[in-house]
């Protein structure tokens, strides 16, 4: 699993004078070509017409499905990267300081964020004005995504100055156990859509360093669609949570092992949203959950 290893203070403004261009890296190259002609995949109940962009469709999506990258992250300055002000119709916000910002990012991963917005606006049903974010590209680490302008950290999604959805798990855990409840349900339909669409998603419960925040990227795949991967402690987690904080079924516990009780769950919830197979044969059963997820209201 990719790893959140670097701070993002100040990721809205960078720092000091641009530095020379550096030579185009294969993750670089991986990313603008690859990613500009297949970016999307095919998508569970997503295809065009329902009002998110349009974009490729990758070929055979019910062939096996291909091998994780193994790719590290390259460091890019970010005069390699698009600058950027909004994700989607949603203004971006620098968490910490509360100010409108710029953020940088390679131009295939804009696109996807954009999507991912246009998912939750779709099936959720929520038309933020207003992103918060802890940040996207950070100058210089190989071991983080946010270096190569591949990640980001959202914070809270807001419309009309209010909060529609906080993923700040840290400002209200201690809530109320109605409004707990609340709050956990939307955080998780939230977190199925962006499970849908990123590789890497981590949340509260990979550590307490995401307890403000919740952090994605594109490490594991590059260009394809996200995946079930068993042994993913984050994903399968997340699938538990889901499972109890959004479809009510307490009998799965939050292991991060794909185990009977788990497997038997999202098959009946798959069942019932008419989706393909269980959720570890296809990236398409796998989008199909995420979905269905997101539309429990």
């Amino acid at each position: 699993m990719s790893g959140d290893t670097q701070r993002d203070e100040g990721v809205g403004t960078p720092p000091g004078p641009a530095a020379p261009r550096p030579l185009m890296s294969r993750r670089r190259l991986l990313s603008l070509g690859a990613v500009g002609a297949a970016v999307a995949g095919g998508a569970y109940a997503v295809s065009p017409g329902h009002g998110l962009p349009s974009l490729p469709r990758l070929p055979g999506l019910n062939e096996p499905t291909p091998a994780e990258l193994r790719i590290d992250p390259q460091p890019v300055d970010y005069p390699e990267l698009q600058g950027r002000r909004r994700i989607g119709p949603a203004a971006y916000v620098y968490e910490v300081s509360g100010r409108a910002a710029t953020y940088y990012v390679t131009e295939p991963f804009g696109r996807r964020l954009d999507r991912w917005l246009a998912l939750h606006r779709r099936h959720i049903g929520q038309a933020p004005d207003e992103l918060r974010s802890f940040g996207a590209w950070v100058r210089g680490s190989s071991t983080s995504w946010h270096s190569s302008g591949e990640a980001i950290d959202i914070a809270r999604l807001r419309a009309d100055g209010r909060d529609l959805t906080s993923l700040r798990y840290d400002q209200w855990r201690d809530a109320p156990a109605t409004e707990l409840r609340r709050r956990l349900a939307l955080y998780w339909r939230t977190a199925a859509g962006l499970h849908h669409e990123f590789a890497d998603v981590l949340t509260y419960l990979f550590d307490a360093a995401h307890g403000n925040h919740i952090h994605v990227d594109i490490g594991r795949f590059g260009p394809e669609q996200p995946r079930l991967i068993r042994r993913s402690n984050a994903q399968v987690q997340a699938v538990q949570a889901m499972c109890r904080h959004v479809w009510g079924r307490t009998d799965v516990e939050i292991t991060g092992d794909f185990d009977d009780v788990t497997r038997d769950a999202t098959t009946r919830i798959l069942e019932q949203a008419g989706g393909p197979g269980e959720l570890a044969d296809s990236r398409e059963a796998w989008q199909a959950f995420m979905v269905a997820t997101m539309q429990r209201g």
